[in-house]
């Protein structure tokens, strides 16, 4: 199976939710099930594990393809990361960790996505994206979380 572009759209509402995963990769009904939207971004929802807001994409499909998570106090790294990691599937793999001058990626892959997802994701592949405030990536200070699935499977494009 081959992967085709999934694009990107506004996430619709009120969709049933369906069997299978239940954060990145959902169905959007599944997705939106057990995320209330957030009062002070309404386009948004809560993350849940901690004060802030998501903002969702979906494929043209209606899959949880995009989720840019912003939390409302700079995250150190290692707290960021773990947020990130509870969306992705369980059976989740790292393929490569990437510092990069102005932020740090990081992408997986999960053959549970790659089965829910189908040829919208074939390989399975998330990738991680944690920057700072500023031009330059502090550890100590991550202000947004970006799961996507932008690179292939093993390709680091990012020029953040």
């Amino acid at each position: 199976m081959t992967t085709r572009d999934p694009g990107q759209v506004e996430c619709p509402d009120g969709r049933p939710a369906r069997p299978g995963l239940q954060n990145f990769g959902a169905y959007i009904g599944t997705w939106q099930h057990s995320r209330p939207h957030d009062t002070k971004v309404p386009t948004d929802y809560v993350i849940g594990t901690l004060q802030g807001h998501v903002a969702v994409r979906c494929s043209t499909d209606g899959f949880v393809v995009l989720e840019q998570i912003h939390p409302l106090f700079a995250a150190p790294e290692g707290q960021a990361l773990r947020v990130a990691l509870t969306e992705v599937p369980d059976d989740s793999e790292k393929v490569y960790d990437h510092l990069h001058p102005g932020c740090r990626v990081l992408q997986y892959r999960s053959q549970k996505l790659a089965r829910q997802l189908a040829g919208d994701d074939a390989d399975g592949r998330v990738s991680i994206l944690l920057k700072s405030g500023g031009g330059a990536y502090y550890s100590g200070a991550v202000m947004t979380i970006v799961l996507d699935l932008s690179d292939r499977l093993g390709v680091d494009t990012r020029d953040c």
